[in-house]
């Protein structure tokens, strides 16, 4: 006990020996921290809480206590390492506040006040291991052992990877690799020195640069070194001193956080010191701030004494904002779509001045600007897409550098590309193209959540873009930007050093892009495709799939819903088991989806012995055929309209309508409702029914299409016809492959023939591939049985044996052999065509497999997902699958061949009629009772 009691008491830390291990020892503790302080703030009666009232009082009044407990943690971790690195010795909060009052005031002053004796006593224990462990660090070893240039380049986002990994992704804490910030910030430099007559850029006495969102601040220290290193190689090294003095005057960054904020501060004046300048009287222009809070917001008028430093601190930030003219603004602002249900209570919605304008109203910012276009042109439902932060970081961009100030600019941001084509994007791209005079957009791509797989620059999957533009003069609104467009590709590496050679704008190709006013930021490549109509201007009413939002009604068997339903029903507390969310409660009552004046009576009341909902089958994914309770209480988007519509006669078309098609067909037909993510394992809006109604009397197609088709070609046209050559033109992998680059825009195009036995032979061939596709249920030929697939090659050699100690765990396929095992059981031949059969990236057979295995693959919602069959019964579903496949490689030939002759042919182009939009909506919902599966 004697020796326990020694070593913790004379405990002495171990020194980290790098930056990374610096971080990553810190995070731990400042996490430590965070919990204890957010524990004490929620006691009303503790010192932490009255400290927490007065930071919202006067500060942040929007901070809620976690974000208290985060900022407070934060703040001390910060201030205690940067006043150790500025020299602190007997490392104290009290030390720690003199030693850093001198270069970095406000973190100075916010140490003050949050390590307030009487709040710091409630959680000394934290503070005290804080103080000891970074007490310890040695920065003049640490210097010396840190060979890689500038120790604090990654140093945050290492440090919140461990802390806080959500927060990290939330807030888009990602480091932005040094070869994409010298590049945007040696574009953005060729233009000060062309066009704005800068000749050292940034550390141009005219020349005012905001970063927005500054992390760590690398980009004023790019944009700093960038501007040095012109003035010493015009006017030698000694006059680096006075143009360092330049430099920290007119750059200045916005930071949210703490820790970066605290590192963008010491990376900055340690710079400007380094090379002889002098920093400006009130310190660096690094300020820590809201960037989206009112341009206009003040803090409470009569601060305390306490309170006073952070006030001015505020209103120096907010007089960057308001009135000081910037020319450049640059950087990497964050990217995080915000997804909120109607029930998600307690969540601050973002967009701050930018969506809600000084009215605080959801609607009355400036974001407007970007969504009153797309109500003007249809697009209103894609408006959704525009509440993430970089669109609200563009949008403020545009107002500082031009809006509020008028006259010339630059603003040059790398952020998520989806603006680029995006439909919910419109009124962005038409605002950006009335703004600028040029804008050239670097897409680095970096999908690797779509269909078509690319390395990014991040280490994010969200695909990204650098775009620079320009105002060189006056606005001219009425002029629309011209549109430079360069792709660089290859790996993370290869797309790197391709942005390490670039120097100025000749250093890449470019191509021009439309000059439409919302067309996409992409370069038409001139072939005719985008004369053709598009497929959803034909076929006018889409759908989103059905999403349960929880896995467990949906099953692979009859037998297996059944036996969850009544493990559901046998719990009391039925509620973890169901697996709630904010539309769909144990405890809710919804109405019948045939009938909607009915209520069902909420699953939490239901006897164990009631029946069984509907049970039908379901489009799961491609070729993939579950069965699925639907039932209104039982899923959250259950979509009333796709179920008015269904009958034996009812054909879906899926595909991927508003994203990006990978390689193989462009479209997949199925005769049941389908998922949300039928097509590809990924979905949206992506379901085209045949028929508006289910007595199949009101065809899904634009009104005067058929009558039209009909005159040309000299006989009437059903819609069938229509649908089925449509659909022999998309299902074909060869479509996707000829239009590779143009399916870059999302919107599949049909080329309509105007020859009447070309589109009979295509009407045909769609026929068949939809009997092949529907398992035999739609289009059947004369003679065949419906439900009945036609035998392929692929023959049961050996079959999976059906006791449950043989249930198989694991499949795999010899291509030497072309031989398919599944656990015992054996098929085989299985070409290998048929086994890499895909669909933009969707691997159709190793997915149903999957699905089916003892551990099955996909996520699980609830408990209940653990009910599984119990033997294996599936072989003879497996076949009809290998054979539907067997047809459908068999018929590829065929189907290229079709679409080259259709090619060949005169096309239909703008003289096809255009729907209105009660032809986009579905039909509307009429009184009484439907029956869904009559």
């Amino acid at each position: 006990m004697f020796d326990l009691l020694r070593d913790f008491l004379f405990w002495q830390p171990t020194a980290p020996a790098t930056p990374r291990a610096l971080a990553e020892t810190l995070a731990p503790l400042c996490r430590l921290l965070r919990a204890e302080v957010l524990a004490a703030v929620r006691n009303p009666e503790s010192s932490l809480a009255a400290l927490a009232v007065d930071w919202r009082h006067y500060l942040f009044p929007d901070a809620d206590d976690a974000q208290f407990a985060d900022a407070y943690a934060q703040t001390l971790t910060y201030a205690l390492l940067l006043a150790r690195w500025s020299g602190a010795a007997a490392l104290s909060t009290t030390q720690a506040t003199q030693t850093l009052r001198p270069q970095h005031g406000l973190l100075a002053e916010a140490l003050k006040i949050l390590a307030d004796e009487q709040a710091r006593a409630e959680i000394a224990t934290p503070v005290q291991v804080l103080e000891r462990v970074i007490g310890a660090v040695d920065p003049a070893a640490l210097a010396r052992q840190w060979t890689g240039g500038d120790p604090w380049l990654y140093f945050y986002e290492d440090f919140l990877a461990v802390y806080d990994p959500k927060m990290r992704k939330d807030r888009g804490v990602y480091y932005t690799p040094v070869p994409v910030v010298r590049a945007q910030v040696a574009l953005i430099a060729e233009l000060l020195e062309t066009r704005f007559d800068a000749e050292f850029s940034f550390v141009d006495p005219k020349v005012v640069t905001l970063d927005p969102a500054a992390g760590t601040g690398t980009y004023i220290l790019a944009a700093l070194d960038h501007g040095l290193a012109r003035v010493a190689a015009t006017q030698g090294p000694g006059m680096r001193a006075q143009a360092a003095t330049v430099g920290a005057r007119n750059l200045h960054a916005f930071e949210i956080l703490v820790g970066p904020y605290a590192v963008a501060h010491l990376r900055l004046s340690q710079r400007v010191l380094a090379e002889g300048g002098t920093l400006p009287m009130d310190g660096a222009h690094v300020y820590l701030t809201d960037t989206l809070e009112p341009p206009n917001a003040a803090p409470p008028g009569h601060l305390p004494l306490v309170y006073k430093a952070l006030g001015e601190e505020h209103r120096r930030a907010q007089k960057v904002k308001a009135d000081t003219a910037v020319l450049v603004c640059l950087g990497n602002p964050p990217y995080d779509r915000q997804v909120l249900d109607a029930g998600d209570v307690g969540q601050t919605r973002k967009g701050g001045w930018i969506r809600y304008g000084d009215a605080h109203r959801d609607g009355a910012g400036i974001l407007r600007d970007f969504i009153a276009p797309l109500n003007a042109l249809g697009l209103g439902l894609h408006a959704k897409n525009l509440y993430n932060d970089y669109v609200y970081f563009w949008r403020w961009a545009l107002w500082k550098v031009f809006e509020s100030q008028g006259g010339p600019g630059i603003v040059g941001f790398i952020t998520a590309s989806s603006y680029l084509a995006g439909p919910g994007f419109a009124g962005m791209r038409q605002l950006l193209r009335r703004t600028f005079d040029d804008l050239w957009v670097i897409d680095l791509e970096g999908d690797n959540l779509g269909a078509r797989k690319t390395d990014n620059v991040f280490a994010i999957q969200t695909p990204v873009a650098i775009a620079i533009g320009v105002r060189y003069a006056e606005p001219s609104p009425e002029t629309p930007a011209t549109v430079h467009y360069a792709r660089i590709e290859g790996s993370q590496a290869a797309k790197l050093e391709r942005l390490s050679q670039v120097q100025r704008f000749a250093d890449l190709p470019w191509k021009e892009c439309p000059a439409d006013w919302t067309a996409p930021l992409l370069p038409l490549t001139g072939s005719a495709y985008f004369r053709w109509p598009l497929v959803t201007d034909l076929f006018p009413w889409q759908e989103n799939g059905v999403q349960f939002k929880r896995g467990w009604p949906i099953g692979e068997t009859a037998e297996v819903l059944e036996q969850r339903w009544r493990a559901l029903l046998a719990l009391k507390d039925r509620k973890a088991a169901f697996r709630e969310t904010p539309d769909r409660k144990v405890t809710g009552s919804y109405p019948a989806l045939g009938d909607k004046e009915t209520r069902l009576p909420p699953p939490a009341s239901l006897e164990p012995t009631a029946p069984m909902p509907g049970l039908n089958r379901y489009a799961f994914r491609s070729f993939d055929r579950r069965f699925a309770l639907f039932d209104n209480r039982l899923g959250d988007r259950m979509r009333p309209a796709l179920h008015r519509s269904y009958s034996g006669r009812q054909i879906f078309l899926t595909s991927l309508l508003t994203a990006v098609l990978g390689e193989g067909p462009a479209a997949i037909a199925t005769a049941l409702i389908p998922d949300l993510h039928h097509f590809c394992n990924r979905g949206a809006k992506d379901v085209i029914p045949l028929w508006r109604d289910a007595a199949a009397t009101q065809p899904n197609i634009t009104r005067g299409l058929l009558e039209l088709l009909g005159e040309r070609y000299g006989q009437m046209v059903s819609a069938e016809d229509l649908f089925a050559y449509a659909y022999a033109l998309l299902a074909t992998p060869d479509y996707v492959k000829t239009f590779w680059d143009e399916l870059a825009l999302p919107g599949s195009r049909l080329p309509l023939t105007k020859e009447a036995a070309l589109f009979a032979e295509g009407a045909a061939l769609g026929r068949r591939l939809i009997w092949l596709h529907t398992y035999g249920e739609r289009c059947v030929p004369p003679g065949e049985k419906p439900g009945r697939v036609p035998p392929g090659v692929a023959r049961c050699q050996m079959g999976t044996p059906s006791d449950p100690a043989s249930y198989p765990d694991r499949f795999h396929y010899d291509p030497a052999t072309q031989e398919l095992h599944i656990g015992k059981g054996r098929f085989a031949p299985v070409r290998r065509e048929v086994w890499s059969f895909s669909i933009s990236g969707f691997e159709v057979v190793k997915s149903w497999l999957a699905y089916r295995m003892r551990d099955r693959s996909g996520k699980k919602s609830s408990p209940l997902d653990d009910i599984r069959p119990e033997r294996w019964e599936f072989d003879g579903e497996l076949l009809n699958l290998l054979w539907v496949l067997d047809h459908t490689v068999d018929l590829q030939p065929t189907l290229a061949a079709l679409l080259e002759k259709v090619l060949a042919s005169e096309l239909f182009a703008a003289e096809l009629p255009q729907p209105d939009e009660a032809q986009r909506r579905a039909m509307p919902e009429k009184g009484g009772k439907t029956g869904l599966f009559e």
